[in-house]
């Protein structure tokens, strides 16, 4: 750890958790209460709701609280509990409620939290089963220290991390507008790509090409039945315009299904369903891996080259198909699924396989314009993120502000915490 600038201290972050009261179970307020966006712990407004909506998992919190939040993904989101004069604030119990007193800015004691050092201390000691029920118990605050300067320091310390981050965020906007016409580009550049074609035979893609489905994941198999570990794409894997390979699993196949099922460079891969996003998402593989099958949640298609080309295929597929599959495909409220009697039925324009070629090199040239725009974008993207997190750095460390050896120092603010948990009824927010 730094040494502390000077006039600064340094206080466990345990001493400002508070024991929140939770709501009786058996009890239904009369009052409305607000409730911080549950489960999803996203930065937007709080929702309102009647006390017969409220549950019996929430904790009542008081205005200039920091909430903490204590469960993957999200280790380390904060709000700060505003002022409401009609109505009362509750909180889900996934949240560590944070109370600063009179010498510590909720403010800034929120951004200090958001800094990546706080959340890979937290997510490195978070505890659990795994993945997202991962969570932070209060107790670890113990090991977690707030560096804070002069009252007034925190307050210049806040304004400027605001001033900047306002800038920061005009900016990411602008990105992230960019990005969204470059996708409507995209969608632009293939719309036209395929309306020279819109009169051209139309075949159906079991016509094209041999459609498969994959191995079936924990499958039974008969004693004595002989498998063996391959390679095999996931759903996930499988992305819209391109393959993920990143983190590819293994699974038991038998010496027939690798056989049968071993891709080969060419063969278009459609996903069979999930989210609706990934409903009949796909692309190309390449042979990147020398002995890889594919699940049966993803299908394969192997096309007849002499009457289409990959490519044409999957551009088609992932842009006009997505359209054909959410009206032909099954439903429920959020999944979404295509069966292979439907896969097979997709209607495609089918031109001769040299215009086919022809369509595709003209429009992965617009794509990969595209795909350099949306790429330098995506990196700015990033560097947004660590100049928001440089600022952080900065300030906490006491170099964003110039300091004034006029103001209080800190090590007084430390007394009246102290002096505040000896004696709660007389903690004074007046003081702030």
């Amino acid at each position: 750890m730094k040494e502390l600038p000077a006039g600064w201290a340094e206080v466990a972050l345990a001493s400002f958790h508070v024991q929140a009261r939770a709501i009786d179970p058996g009890q239904t307020p009369d009052q409305k209460f607000t409730l911080y966006s549950v489960p999803s712990f996203e930065h937007r407004e709080a929702e309102i709701l009647t006390g017969s909506a409220i549950g019996s998992t929430k904790l009542v919190v008081e205005p200039d609280t920091v909430l903490l939040c204590k469960i993957n993904p999200r280790i380390n989101r904060v709000w700060v509990v505003g002022e409401r004069s009609s109505l009362k604030t509750i909180a889900s119990s996934e949240w560590i409620p944070l109370v600063p007193g009179a010498s510590v800015r909720p403010e800034y004691l929120a951004y200090y939290l958001q800094q990546d050092s706080v959340r890979e201390f937290l997510a490195r000691n978070a505890s659990g089963v795994g993945g997202s029920l991962m969570r932070v118990k209060p107790s670890i605050l113990s090991q977690l220290f707030l560096r804070f300067p002069p009252l007034r320091e925190q307050r210049r310390i806040v304004a400027e991390i605001e001033k900047q981050f306002t800038r920061l965020d005009a900016a990411l906007n602008a990105l992230q507008r960019a990005m969204a016409n470059l996708k409507q580009c995209r969608s632009g550049a293939v719309e036209a790509a395929f309306a020279a074609y819109s009169s051209a035979p139309i075949r159906r893609l079991g016509e094209l090409g041999e459609i498969v489905g994959g191995v079936t994941k924990g499958q039974k198999r008969r004693a004595g039945i002989q498998t063996r570990p391959v390679p095999y794409l996931r759903v996930a894997n499988v992305q819209r315009g391109h393959l993920n390979l990143d983190h590819i699993k293994h699974i038991q196949a038998t010496e027939d299904e690798i056989r049968s099922l071993r891709l080969i460079p060419g063969d278009v891969l459609l996903n069979e369903g999930g989210d609706r996003d990934k409903l009949g998402r796909g692309w190309i593989w390449e042979g990147q891996i020398a002995e890889c099958v594919h699940q049966n949640h993803v299908f394969r298609v192997r096309l007849n080259p002499l009457l289409a080309v990959p490519k044409f295929i999957s551009h088609y597929a992932n842009h006009f198909g997505q359209k054909y599959f959410f009206e032909e495909g099954k439903q429920t409220t959020n999944l979404a699924s295509i069966n292979m009697t439907k896969l097979r039925a997709l209607p495609i324009p089918s031109p001769p396989v040299a215009e086919q070629e022809r369509l595709v090199a003209g429009l992965e040239d617009h794509l990969s314009l595209i795909d350099d725009l949306d790429h330098s974008a995506d990196a700015n993207l990033h560097r947004a993120a660590r100049l928001r997190q440089a600022i952080l750095k900065k300030a906490f460390e006491g170099k964003l502000v110039p300091q004034d050896p006029n103001d209080e120092p800190a090590s007084v603010l430390l007394d009246r915490i102290r002096v505040a948990r000896a004696h709660p009824t007389g903690r004074a927010r007046a003081l702030r």
